[in-house]
């Protein structure tokens, strides 16, 4: 790449990434798959050449043959905004460590305030980054180790992973060990360089490294169970393919006592009973009358009985007779009639209106006219 091709402001490099974000989206998602084709990618860009080879050209794309890859950079970026990167880097910490002890030497010889702030700052801002990428290590190597036992197919790669992954660990803990120890040590720039923010970053990392350090102790536990479960796995593999070796050679019965170890042992009575259901049809309980009296009888001895139900009472003749019921039904021209004999001489067609309504009211819901909770309005 040339030297003078790169991104000189945050908004040109935002502005670019955002522009191609869906040819960078579904390479970043294939990573692991396949190397990406140049002819699907200038399909994702829309057919312009010109915007494939603007990402070649600044870095953020790789070229290799006919395929294209993202950058290093851009890829260990991403995983780590998105918070997605497999690798445990134990000497990002170890880095953090060191760049911390320079800046507390610089601090303690600056004699300028201003870079005495400038030192200040960019050690609690390092304490700050050693807690987080800590712990992030220890999440990364939990979720490692449970892959690597779980998916791993060959035993003896699955046991030299987990062993790397136990002297990872080891590794974290004697960093945290030693940035302890320089935070104990370094009594002077921090009683120096006291203020409300140090207390507050040196208090939040002790307890990110206590946090991690009990995460650290359970993931070396799980790890010796894991290599202990593989040996076991491995030993009880090669004895399976030795016997099956001997069954197919017909030496099993004589170079073993495989015969005499199944004899002495009755493994099934430690297996749960195994009930089968059998489901009768209608048609043969209701021509077999001796398959219900089995099944009663099944029935009361597994403690089952049949409720007893209440028979309603027999019809009598009154309720087999014709009973009629009259219901109130309101007649319009009745009411209509009523409206127009009455004495009240209304104002207007509103009045006339409410008068109707009372009137209705007074035939349908005589109870709820009557209610003190109703009063009915008449205008002369």
């Amino acid at each position: 790449m040339d030297i003078l091709s790169h991104f000189r402001t945050i908004e040109e490099l935002t502005k670019t990434l955002s522009r191609e974000q869906e040819l960078l989206s579904q390479m970043f998602e294939k990573r692991k798959l396949m190397k990406f084709p140049i002819g699907l990618a200038i399909e994702l860009v829309g057919g312009n050449e010109n915007r494939l080879r603007r990402l070649v050209d600044y870095g953020v794309l790789v070229e290799s043959g006919n395929s294209l890859e993202i950058e290093s950079d851009y890829i260990n970026f991403f995983e780590e905004v998105l918070n997605i990167n497999e690798e445990i880097s134990v000497l990002s910490v170890q880095e953090c460590i060191n760049t911390l002890k320079e800046h507390i030497g610089y601090f303690l010889q600056e004699t300028n305030v201003n870079r005495k702030a400038g030192y200040q700052d960019s050690v609690r801002q390092l304490l700050k980054k050693t807690g987080f990428r800590t712990l992030k290590n220890v999440v990364d190597l939990k979720r490692n180790m449970d892959n690597t036992y779980k998916q791993e197919p060959n035993y003896l790669i699955k046991k030299t992973k987990l062993q790397n992954l136990d002297e990872k660990s080891h590794s974290i803990r004697s960093m945290i060990r030693e940035c302890e120890k320089l935070m104990d040590n370094e009594q002077a720039f921090f009683i120096m360089a006291n203020d409300p923010h140090m207390a507050k970053t040196c208090s939040n990392v002790k307890h990110d490294f206590t946090e991690a350090y009990h995460a650290l102790m359970e993931i070396d536990r799980q790890i010796i169970v894991y290599i202990n479960q593989i040996d076991q796995q491995n030993q009880l593999y090669k004895k399976i393919r030795k016997l099956k070796y001997l069954q197919d050679q017909l030496l099993i019965k004589t170079d073993t006592n495989l015969v005499q170890v199944l004899e002495h042992i009755n493994p099934l009575w430690m297996e749960s009973r195994q009930y089968s259901k059998l489901r009768l049809s209608l048609e043969r309980l209701k021509e077999n009358d001796e398959i219900v009296k089995v099944l009663r009888r099944i029935a009361e001895r597994n403690g089952i009985q049949k409720s007893a139900r209440t028979e309603a009472e027999p019809l009598t003749d009154e309720d087999l007779q014709v009973h009629i019921q009259r219901l109130k039904e309101v007649d319009p021209a009745e009411i209509w009639n009523t409206f127009a004999a009455s004495s009240y001489i209304c104002l207007n067609s509103y009045c006339d209106t409410i008068m109707l309504r009372n009137v209705i009211l007074k035939i349908m819901l005589p109870s709820f006219v009557n209610s003190s909770s109703y009063t009915l309005m008449n205008v002369r």
